[in-house]
Order: structure tokens, then sequence, then C-alpha cells
């Protein structure tokens, strides 16, 4: 069920427009490929997201995202509104159905990673910035980024030289691709892992999903110098090279940036270790 378009969910899709009284528009729906999650629009011009959870590994953490971002100032994004969860014991699953307000423009890309440059407006980037800069101010014990699963990935790929230690944290989105950014009048989508991370976090995921696009990727390191040069920074994006390297080690099949990662990988242990 990781892709709920190769499986039959009209009874979930049922119950979804039983529990929240909305009519979804299933012809227009949209699916992820990995995450088991899919979204519809409503005859009441909303968006409803379906996703669901083993009984067994129901995260409270991510299970909550979208309602506890409601507290977030300052962020562009669509308004939460309401929720439906129930148990599905023929599937062994839970699932959770989220009903916010739409974006005003699509996302920039249909996946994460981008491949041409989108072009987006300089006042597109200045909002970017502003936003993330309100929500590294947002205080929550909610973490997206924990320190020991960052240690953990860098000295598997890298060895023990490198610190891994960091001392700065801020609150993050903690999935800042291009399938969650909309343009080019900005919204932030997906709010289901957010929370404490190293500071530049979302700056360095934002650059590791624009690597296949030289020009923006440097675009990314000259807006973001600010956190992306920090030592958190360089952590976090080690961290994202250590995840390609990592996948590429497991699977022995490259990915398009596997050498890309690892000549910036190169540079910032050298950077770390100095």
């Amino acid at each position: 069920m990781d892709d709920l378009s190769t499986v039959p969910i009209d009874d979930a899709l049922d119950q979804v427009e039983q529990r929240l009284g909305r009519q979804l528009k299933r012809q227009d729906g949209h699916y992820s490929k990995h995450n088991g999650s899919a979204g519809f629009p409503t005859d009441a011009g909303t968006w409803v997201r379906l996703a669901w959870r083993r009984t067994t590994k129901i995260n409270a953490h991510a299970w909550t995202g979208f309602e506890a971002a409601v507290a977030i100032k300052g962020v562009p994004r669509p308004r939460w509104l309401a929720a439906a969860t129930w148990s599905d014991t023929t599937r062994g699953v839970v699932w959770r159905a989220d009903e916010m307000t739409r974006a005003e423009d699509p996302p920039v890309s249909a996946t994460a990673d981008i491949t041409t440059d989108p072009l987006l407006p300089e006042r597109w980037w200045a909002d970017l910035r502003s936003a993330l800069t309100s929500l590294a101010g947002h205080d929550t014990d909610r973490v997206s980024m924990p320190q020991p699963h960052l240690a953990t990935r860098i000295h598997e790929i890298y060895g023990d030289g490198v610190d891994t230690t960091v001392t700065d944290w801020a609150c993050a989105h903690g999935d800042l691709g291009f399938a969650n950014l909309c343009g080019p009048r900005l919204a932030i989508l997906d709010w289901e892992s957010w929370g404490m991370a190293p500071v530049g976090w979302d700056a360095a995921c934002l650059w590791a999903a624009s690597l296949q696009v030289p020009v923006l990727a440097e675009h990314v390191m000259d807006r973001f110098d600010n956190v992306l040069s920090t030592r958190a920074g360089r952590l976090s994006r080690l961290l994202l090279c250590a995840n390609t390297a990592r996948a590429f080690k497991r699977t022995g099949i490259p990915a398009p940036l596997t050498k890309t990662m690892a000549a910036a990988a190169q540079t910032l242990v050298a950077e770390l270790e100095s």
C-alpha cells in the first residue's frame, strides 16, 4: 500500500466522505508512489489528504503534525480545518484524513527533486527566507531530526573523524523539497514531520533537491549562506550526502546525484575536520 493508486481503496474513500461530510473528486486524486498517501479536491473547494499507518507503528509525532502546525505564525501554508481517523481491522491499519484549504498555486515540482530551473521570482525567494526565519523562531518540543540519527548516519559512511555534535537547533519543516513548495505565490505544504532540527536543515534539504540544476543549487547556497555555512548547516548537508551514499552502498545502483554528493561530501568533511 505504499502507492494507493495500485490498490482498491473505495471503501476508505467512502469513509472519508462520510466522516468529513465532503464529496471527493476521486478522478482528480494525486497519489504518492512512496509514502502511502493520497490527496483529493472536494466539492467544497478544499483538499483532503489521506494516509495510513500500521496499527503497531503509529508515530504520534508524525500523525499529529498538521493540527500541531496550527500554532505556527508567519509561514504561508494551507489552513488545516478538520481530521478523521478510524481503524481498518481488515487491512490492519489506521486511516487518517486531513481536510485543509487549497494553496493558490501548484507545487513547483511533482517530485521533491527538480531537473530544470523553475525560474521563481525574487519575491518567492524573499518570502521563503522570511517564512523559514519565522519558523526557526517557533518554540516546540517536537523533533524533526534527532542528534543520534544524524551522528549514526554520518559515522556509518564517513567514519568517526567528524565531530557530529550539533549545538545550534531551530524549528524546521523537516521535508523541504520542491514538491512541498508552491509557486509563484509561496505556500509550504505537508506538515507531517516538522520540529526541531540542526540550524540550516531546511535549507540543506532544498540545496540537495536542487543539485541536478547547478545554477539553482548555487542560488540556494547564496540565499541561505547564513545557515548553510554554519557548522550545523554543514552537518545537515553532510547527512544528506551520507543518505545518498548509503543508498548506493546498499543497492549498488548509482542515483543521479551519487557522484555529485560524493564530491560535496569530500569538501564538507574537510571543512568540518579543519
